[in-house]
């Protein structure tokens, strides 16, 4: 039996027993061909699987909350350009319902509350409609730039609860869910955005224009299309990010307005090759970042894939640079709690206790400016946290509980959110708490799988835990995706390098650091290892220059090592070094 968390879209024909009273030739050779040219298209271009098929319904697992509810939208507003000329007794109408939760498989079948749910919301959904959950409404925000109509608490039946329930509106005709204080910070914006949208507060605006087709083949444009729907599905998972799939008005915004940015793009067939380019430019038209891809067009869903992870990731960290400039250049007097955070942020890159302790402070203006924004929180804990990765002389015990007090407020004002499940697995991993670690780690993956930061820290957990040859594949996909990867890196694939005995490999990624910093303890052991023991007695004197408190034993007392065989490789290549006990 296998049991995880899932996004379910479960679908059915409005009025099919009628229809098929009727004419059942007729229904079921229509029904057929809707599913085979629409459903089964849409379903694999949003990555969903079909799981289960019954009659005239359907049950599909999607990844992502945005990837059910694009694909969603797409079927719906096909089905009515397709039931345009068609009798209305004889139009085939989806009803489709929408959940995330825990789903079982278990003997090619598939049980739990979150497949029972969707398909009790189906049954309660709108002929050509969609109904989610409210934890769907919740998962989504604004990052879709879709209106929800809040449709209140229904009882739905063998469900003990009632649930509360919002239509998803296809078009402007359709009644919108008005805002109000209980849900102004959920309020979706219109679909067409005619003026400024309402957007999430603390989060940076970045449009998605469509990918131009300049292939000079229209059958092409299924692809470009694909291509922006997976971009747009990925970064919709970044927590800091409102994404909008339209480009923003050309005319000036008022003064005051919210930061953007402009994510465009092109594909072009060359051939048996495909070549993608894409750029980033601020509210400015200043560029930001380009890119361009070339691949092989052997399999269009694998390069799709792989632009779905590399431009999202890419994206992440070239618009934070971005803020964090625009932010650095303002003067502290004209900050908000964004502002302050990022400004908090920038100054936790240095390791330095002064710039630590300005870094507390700007969190602290951050929170309180705003007490319910979860990032500075977040700032706070990864402070303490710090402290015991770098082996600074502190109380661990009392770290790690300042630390998960301030990861578990964030937690409380944002659920969703991937950073604070994140710091909540380092802190179970440094209280040897290794299954609770690993799974607040891939929770905050199913939330934002592209992150980098998050990915090179997971390796650097792997490592810990022993897994060396899994801690090396996802740094290295950190090191991918990441344009602007920083030394730290390095540093965490080259300490599992190290574990597995590869000395020569570790050193080839250390020496590739610009500022080692803490990472001179690694460097020591390397050289050690390697029998360089003269540029391992000098990387250690340059450690104990930024950490002079430094010693073996307290070193061994607090790393999170599950496998003490371990601990005791890396002890050999200290002591070896010359490092104090």
């Amino acid at each position: 039996m296998e049991q995880k968390l899932s996004v379910i879209m479960a679908s059915d024909v409005v009025g099919y027993s009628r229809m098929m009273g009727i004419d059942e030739r007729g229904t079921l050779s229509a029904l057929k061909r809707h599913r085979h040219e629409l459903l089964d298209v849409k379903i694999a271009l949003h990555h969903g699987r079909i799981i289960k098929l019954v009659g005239d319904g359907m049950l599909t697992e999607f990844r992502t909350a945005e990837e059910a509810v694009l694909c969603a939208i797409e079927i719906q507003r096909e089905m009515r350009t397709r039931n345009s000329d068609v009798s209305s007794d004889r139009r085939i109408e989806f009803r489709i319902g929408i959940n995330i939760g825990d789903i079982l498989f278990e003997d090619d079948d598939i049980y739990g509350d979150g497949v029972n749910v969707a398909s009790r919301i189906e049954t309660i959904a709108r002929p050509g409609g969609i109904a989610v959950s409210a934890s769907m409404r919740d998962t989504l925000g604004n990052r879709l730039a879709i209106g929800f109509e809040d449709a209140g608490e229904q009882v739905l039946k063998n469900i003990e609860r009632p649930l509360r329930i919002f239509n998803v509106i296809l078009d402007d005709s359709e009644s919108r869910q008005p805002e109000d204080a209980s849900g102004s910070a959920l309020a979706a914006p219109s679909a067409r955005i005619p003026g400024d949208p309402v957007f999430e507060s603390h989060r940076t605006i970045l449009y998605v224009s469509r990918f131009s087709n300049l292939s000079g083949d229209p059958d092409q444009d299924y692809f470009a299309a694909g291509i922006a729907e997976d971009v747009v599905a990925a970064l919709s998972r970044f927590s800091r990010l409102n994404v909008i799939v339209q480009p923003p008005r050309l005319e000036p915004r008022p003064v005051g307005s919210p930061t953007y940015y402009t994510l465009e793009g092109s594909v072009r067939r060359l051939g048996n090759r495909v070549r993608v380019n894409a750029s980033l430019t601020n509210v400015l038209r200043e560029h930001i970042w380009a890119e361009r891809y070339d691949f092989d067009l052997v399999d269009v869903f694998s390069i799709q894939d792989e632009l779905a992870q590399s431009i999202p990731a890419a994206l992440n960290v070239k618009i934070e640079e971005a803020e964090r400039q625009r932010v650095l250049a303002k003067p502290v007097t004209a900050l908000r709690a964004y502002d302050f955070y990022l400004r908090g942020k920038h100054l936790q890159q240095s390791r330095g206790p002064e710039d630590a302790a300005t870094a507390k402070a700007m969190f602290d203006a951050a929170i309180a400016d705003d007490p319910k924004y979860p990032r500075p929180h977040l700032g706070l804990a990864w402070i303490e946290l710090h402290k015991l990765k770098w082996n600074e002389s502190v109380e661990i015990d009392t770290a790690l509980a300042t630390a998960f007090e301030c990861a578990s407020k964030a937690l409380q004002l944002n659920p969703i959110e991937a950073d604070a499940h994140w710091a909540l697995g380092v802190i179970h991993l440094w209280r040897g708490e290794a299954e609770r670690a690993v799974g607040c780690y891939d929770r905050a993956r199913e939330l934002a799988p592209y992150n980098c930061d998050l990915l090179a820290e997971y390796c650097d957990a792997l490592g810990y835990l022993g897994r060396l040859e899994d801690a090396i594949r996802i740094g290295e996909m950190a090191v991918r995706l990441n344009p602007s990867r920083p030394d730290w890196y390095l540093w965490d694939i080259a300490a599992s390098k190290y574990l597995s005995g590869d000395y020569l490999g570790a050193l080839s990624l250390l020496e590739k650091m610009t500022a080692p910093g803490p990472a001179y303890r690694l460097l020591a052991a390397t050289y050690a290892q390697l029998g360089r023991f003269e540029e391992a007695r000098s990387a250690a004197s340059e450690l104990l220059k930024i950490n002079p408190d430094f010693s073996i034993e307290r070193y061994t007392s607090r790393a999170p090592y599950r496998d003490k065989a371990l601990l005791a490789k890396y002890v050999e290549g200290l002591r070896l070094a010359g490092l104090p006990e």
